[in-house]
């Protein structure tokens, strides 16, 4: 007999496609993983192998997570509306609030990716087309930090783990994506040091001395500030030896080949490229975890200022 398995992790279920067979020397029946599936959400009839499409219990659970996901499309689409709507009007009450719900739903992580970040995109968006006021969009930026900053704020110190620098490079004015990690690393128990947006690189140099960070983590919005992300990156590669991850609009639109020179300005540097915000995190942890032993470089009086 073949069936779906679920599994609930952190109140997100994932599925896999399990096979009951009879052992009759130990006379019991075995259950046997044919394929983890993933995220229930995800899975379509497409994800089940060619020989078990066609079967009854299958066809009848895909059915009715097909009728959930047309249920949750509806509900993000309202939910974006509404938060929207609260970002033009300044009411942080209302976003923190929706935030709240939608996180004792799935996570914090979903309701930056599934609903925040398309929503300021939009804005982004409607900017560039002149179909929004530059004085309006201000509003709504301000009004995405000042939500995610009483986000964090609310979420109960549990700081175990050892200090993360989040920055952007010189010139580079834009943070909300920096205050997003943050967050999010914060609610993970790291010491997260956001000194975004960006200050001048030699101060960079001397806080990272300072602070002893297991990783830093860089993001880009404007490809403009590309080339002055090389420059902090070799700056930094010169004294330290520490892991650096690199992520952002700008990275996210660039071609292979300038991701690749990005990468190439120094072994210590990994590229983030249109990652969901649970994976980056997941990607920091599993760093930091292995970086245990970090091996920072004595620094040269005259770098200092």
């Amino acid at each position: 007999m073949v069936f779906i398995r679920v599994k609930k992790v952190k109140g997100l279920e994932y599925y896999y496609l399990v096979k009951s067979q009879w052992d009759s020397k130990r006379k019991i029946s075995m259950q046997h993983t044919i394929k983890y599936l993933g995220k229930a959400a995800d899975v379509t009839i497409d994800s089940i192998p060619p020989e078990y499409k066609n079967d009854p219990k299958i066809l009848s659970l895909l059915t009715s997570v097909s009728q959930e996901h047309e249920n949750k499309v509806v509900v993000t689409a309202a939910l974006k509306k509404m938060v929207f709507d609260a970002l033009k009007n300044g009411d942080i009450e209302k976003m923190v609030d929706v935030a709240g719900k939608y996180k004792e739903q799935t996570s914090l992580a979903e309701f930056y990716d599934d609903i925040l970040r398309p929503v300021l995109y939009e804005v982004g968006y409607l900017w560039q087309e002149n179909k929004l006021d530059i004085g309006m969009e201000h509003v709504c930026s301000n009004t995405a930090n000042k939500t995610i900053h009483k986000i964090t704020g609310s979420i109960k110190s549990n700081e175990r783990m050892e200090n993360i620098i989040i920055c952007t490079p010189d010139g580079e004015l834009h943070n909300i994506a920096c205050n997003i990690i943050e967050s999010l690393l914060f609610e993970k128990g790291f010491r997260v040091i956001n000194v975004s947006p960006s200050i001048p690189t030699d101060s960079m140099i001397n806080y990272i001395d300072e602070t002893k960070p297991v990783m830093i983590l860089i993001s880009v919005t404007l490809k403009d500030n590309i080339g002055s992300t090389v420059r902090l990156i070799k700056k930094i590669s010169t004294i330290f030896s520490i892991p650096i991850l690199v992520g952002g609009l700008a990275i996210n639109h660039s071609s292979d080949i300038e991701r690749k020179n990005i990468e190439a300005t120094s072994p210590c540097v990994r590229i983030i490229v249109n990652s969901p915000l649970s994976a980056i995190v997941k990607t920091v942890k599993g760093i930091a975890k292995d970086n245990t032993t970090r091996n920072f470089k004595n620094l040269e009086p005259e770098l200092i200022v």
